[in-house]
């Protein structure tokens, strides 16, 4: 392994993602720990810390490998987390992100989502992400979010949402092509205003009723299930569309 020509290391680190396979090789030698700050991506599954039992936290854990990796630009965490160790994650890697997933798993948490600054107000310490993806989230009131401007594909599964908090994730939004709301249950009214928006799948879980009004000039796919009320204006790009109006789909 020492034997290996840098670039060749850095090469095969930086198609590594998973956190566990990144520690492994960590501990093989001394060159592959010193070039983990070349590593451009970490996923960590839901199970990465079942059998753990030293004395740091899940959140320490995840804090020092990100700490030591000198421009992270994709973050996968369906572990469980914390709001403080979301923050100084996001203190460190969040100027040089570009894709971040998260199992917020929060969803029954309600005192959680009042809490403030909630997790969803730390993500904007995040201003360059290209993508985001939110599973199992509650957002009973709006994040404190800054504008997003390079944002481009949002996604949000399974979800509790009250109307304004909606509207202004959109609202932060403004550039977005690709927007996913799949199994989102509470909304009533919902208005989408993205000028550049050219693929949009909506599924809202509830009694059917919710209307949407869209004004995306550039839209070209849409797919709505769980709505009564569907208005659609200067739709002329549009090349697909899908509607269904029922109680939504359970999640898989």
């Amino acid at each position: 392994m020492d034997s290996l020509p840098d670039a060749i290391v850095q090469y095969i680190l930086s198609y590594m993602d998973n956190a566990k396979d990144v520690v492994i090789c960590n501990c093989v030698s001394k060159r592959w720990k010193d070039s983990m700050p070349y590593i451009r991506s970490l996923y960590f599954p839901r199970s990465s810390f079942d059998s753990h039992k030293g004395g740091d936290s899940p959140d320490d854990i995840v804090l020092k490998m990100v700490s030591v990796i000198e421009r992270l630009e994709n973050l996968v965490v369906y572990s469980p987390f914390s709001g403080a160790g979301l923050a100084s994650w996001l203190s460190i890697i969040g100027p040089s992100l570009k894709y971040l997933e998260l199992r917020m798993d929060n969803l029954a948490d309600y005192q959680a989502c009042l809490e403030s600054p909630s997790k969803l107000d730390y993500l904007t310490a995040a201003q360059n992400l290209e993508s985001l993806k939110l599973w199992g989230v509650l957002m009973a009131r709006s994040p404190k979010w800054d504008v997003f401007q390079k944002l481009k594909n949002l996604e949000i599964v399974g979800a509790k949402l009250e109307d304004p908090a909606l509207s202004t994730v959109l609202q932060a939004c403004p550039n977005l092509t690709n927007l996913v709301l799949l199994g989102c249950e509470g909304v009533r009214s919902v208005s989408i205003q993205l000028p550049h928006l050219d693929q949009c799948k909506l599924d809202f879980y509830g009694s059917g009723n919710c209307s949407l009004s869209m004004v995306c000039p550039q839209i070209k796919v849409l797919e709505v299930q769980g709505c009564s009320w569907i208005r659609v204006r200067d739709a002329k790009h549009l090349s697909k569309l899908s509607i269904a109006n029922n109680a939504g789909n359970d999640l898989p």
